[in-house]
């Protein structure tokens, strides 16, 4: 008995359908950094599934919680603390101690492009690299502060077929980020979410 192109078309989709099922979903929703209320000064490390964050001398990336007060931040959300010199989105953001670079890298596969926002008060820049430390792309934006002429968060994005992970650094010392999104594998919704 021979198959039809009906029943070949149903087989099809249903072997499709069960590859997509199997691989990690991928998503290029934002990494907002929100999870870490309550967590100021505490290291960010790998609490978002399918994401780890590290330093280049292999200290911690760190959660900013503008509530506090610690910090001189202005906030979409309405929040002002201080002079209101930098800009976050929310009430959370990240930063590195000292000018050590921040290492963002993907644990379940590689993104073709990384955007993340950011205020500095020096010139931020993004590099892109391979698994193997292969440099792939770079970008880099100006200075964005109050004092600066910023007015929120600017954005930064690398764009390149198989980045493992990206480097985020200033030419100043202090920065911080946020909203981070790519199109890195991450775990199923039903598991865990970014």
């Amino acid at each position: 008995m021979h198959a039809t192109r009906l029943q070949f078309l149903i087989l099809f989709c249903l072997i499709v359908a069960g590859i997509a099922w199997a691989l990690p979903a991928r998503s290029d929703e934002y990494v907002d950094f929100e999870i870490g209320r309550g967590m100021d000064g505490q290291a960010v490390s790998h609490l978002f599934p399918g994401v780890a964050f590290s330093t280049t001398s292999g200290g911690d990336v760190i959660f900013a919680d503008i509530a506090t007060g610690a910090y001189s931040v202005t906030s979409d959300s309405g929040s002002h603390y201080g002079l209101g010199e930098y800009f976050v989105g929310g009430d959370v953001a990240a930063y590195t101690e000292g000018s050590d670079a921040a290492v963002i890298r993907f644990t379940m596969g590689n993104a073709s492009f990384v955007k993340l926002g950011y205020s500095s008060a020096s010139t931020l820049y993004i590099d892109a690299f391979d698994s193997m430390g292969g440099l792939l792309a770079s970008a880099q934006g100006g200075p964005n502060t109050k004092s600066t002429g910023g007015t929120g968060l600017a954005f930064l994005q690398v764009s390149h077929p198989g980045i493992a992970y990206i480097q985020v650094h200033d030419t100043g010392s202090f920065w911080m980020i946020d909203n981070l999104s790519a199109d890195a594998p991450v775990p199923e919704p039903a598991s865990a979410t970014i």
